[in-house]
Parts: C-alpha cells; structure tokens; sequence
C-alpha cells in the first residue's frame, strides 16, 4: 500500500521564493541606505554654505576691528562725535545769536535778522555771522 503524500514543493520551487525574499530585502535596504546617503549630502551642502557665510562675516569683523583699532577710525570719531580738531585747526561752532530769532510771522522763512530782511541764500545766513555788513548782492 501507497502513502499518499501531501502537496510537496519541488528544491527549485523553494530556492526561488528564498531568492526573491532576499531580493526584496536587499532593494529595500538599498532605498533606505540611498535616502540616507542624500540626506547626509544635502546636511553637508548647507554646512558648508554656513561656514562659508560664518567665514564671510568673520572676514568682514576681522575687517572692521583693524580699522576701528586704527589712528583713521580714531579721528574719525574725535572729529565727529567730540568736535576735535589737529593743533594747527580751528574749530568753528555756529551759535545762533540773540539778533537771529525765529519771527512767528513767517514760521517758514528761518530767522530774520536785525535791520534787514531775512536771508534768502545759507551763505547770505553765514556771511551775516561773521561780518556785521549786509551781503553783497
């Protein structure tokens, strides 16, 4: 008497099925592994843009503390933010004077001045600060 046997499966059969489960392993951890290799890239790319904007910055400081640590930047800011001047200059500062009032009369024209009408040019306001005469016109 024969025993019946169940379903059997042919070696090519299972051979095949392990081949295509490990194919499909490897295809997948192959994806894994490429998204993985771009995202690293990508993270370097923008770090090294970073450093490059970090270097440029760096440079431009670098930059301004030898000029603020110079005689230039030193007497730049003498002469604009403490009114200083060289030995051999003369520092002139323009105070108005009690002739040269603002007139409310004509609140757009500037100041009128003693004995005449209000300058129409600033150098005509400059020349009746340093001399008492009218302009010349």
């Amino acid at each position: 008497m024969k025993k019946k046997r169940g379903p059997q499966f042919p070696l090519t059969q299972f051979i095949a099925i392990i081949v295509i489960t490990i194919s499909v392993f490897l295809v997948v951890d192959f994806a894994r592994r490429t998204a993985t290799i771009y995202r690293i890239k990508s993270e370097a790319a923008r770090l090294e843009e970073e450093v490059a904007a970090t270097r440029a910055q760096s440079e431009a400081l670098e930059a301004r503390l030898r000029y603020v640590q110079s005689d230039a930047y030193v007497e730049e800011i003498a002469r604009s933010q403490l009114k200083g001047a060289q030995p051999d200059e003369t520092v002139v500062v323009v105070m108005p004077t009690p002739q040269a009032v603002p007139t409310p009369s004509s609140p757009g024209r500037g100041y009128a001045v003693a004995g005449g009408p209000p300058p129409e040019q600033p150098w005509q306001a400059w020349w009746l600060r340093f001399f008492d005469a009218p302009p010349p016109r």
